[in-house]
């Protein structure tokens, strides 16, 4: 698996009238796992994708996530200050560092600015970086990637609705440009209880399901129809789903979510 993509960025579709949202009629009773109550939340702790198995591991019980263990064995450890700011991502291979990730704040203490470091030659090199800004009420607006050479790569623009999901996302890339168009439904998101989700994974396939307050529906990229892509769920007896349907053409793929509850912070 290659490393670069595994990571920075598990974050991030036909139109909303072509998705179909279920709800199981016969749920099982709310597991341990899955209760949620005015004095609880709920974590995801493992993602499913057919036999490959995303396991991710949280501090004492807090929404703060440590570990993150890929289908490959690989492993991702995620390192924090003192007063609980992420500062770096390590991925180690075989119980080796082969990849970090570092994170600066701006002076609001949000990530302003992320480095990519790689393993060659038995020190690291740094890969390439982003800078990012933010709106006054939703978050990350702006993203943009430099290579080493600081030469911009491509950028990212992306506009909220009042809800706080990201519906227009522009990508730019060596003077072109393709905008897609987001829908979502009104449920819990897989990630809303998770600080940093979008950034953690930024550059993985699954960046889509955590990218906003809710989950996602369909996607419309007009200028390249086959990336368009339509999400269907099946929901828990709290609300978050349970198992998703991603269609993609002609390709479809079902993820299934566990949940862990955990006492509110806030």
């Amino acid at each position: 698996m290659n490393l670069k993509t595994i990571l920075l960025g598990f974050l991030l579709l036909s139109s909303a009238s072509g998705c179909k949202k279920t709800t199981s009629l016969t749920s099982p009773p709310k597991t341990e796992e899955e209760q949620e109550s005015p004095e609880t939340q709920l974590l995801p702790v493992k993602i499913e994708r057919g036999k490959a198995l995303i396991n991710l591991k949280y501090l004492d019980d807090k929404p703060v996530l440590t570990e993150i263990t890929y289908p490959n064995g690989e492993v991702a450890k995620l390192i924090y200050t003192k007063t609980g700011y992420l500062s770096r991502l390590e991925h180690y291979k075989n119980n080796k560092i082969v990849q970090y990730f570092s994170y600066a704040l701006d002076t609001e203490f949000r990530i302003s600015k992320i480095q990519s470091w790689n393993l060659k030659d038995e020190s690291f090199s740094l890969s390439h970086q982003y800078t990012l800004a933010y709106d006054k009420q939703h978050g990350i607006n702006n993203l943009k990637k430099y290579d080493l050479a600081s030469d911009l790569l491509e950028e990212k623009i992306l506009d909220y609705s009042a809800q706080g999901n990201p519906v227009a996302i522009t990508l730019i890339k060596k003077s072109t440009s393709k905008e897609s168009i987001w829908a979502y439904d009104d449920r819990a998101g897989i990630f809303s209880n998770l600080p940093y989700a979008s950034l953690l994974f930024l550059e993985q396939e699954n960046q889509d399901i955590c990218m906003g307050k809710n989950n996602p529906l369909s996607s419309i990229t007009r200028r390249s129809p086959s990336e368009n892509q339509t999400f269907s769920y099946t929901y828990n007896n709290t609300g978050y789903p349970s198992e998703i349907i991603r269609k993609k053409g002609s390709i479809s793929e079902t993820i299934k979510i566990t949940y862990k509850a955990i006492k509110r912070t806030d």
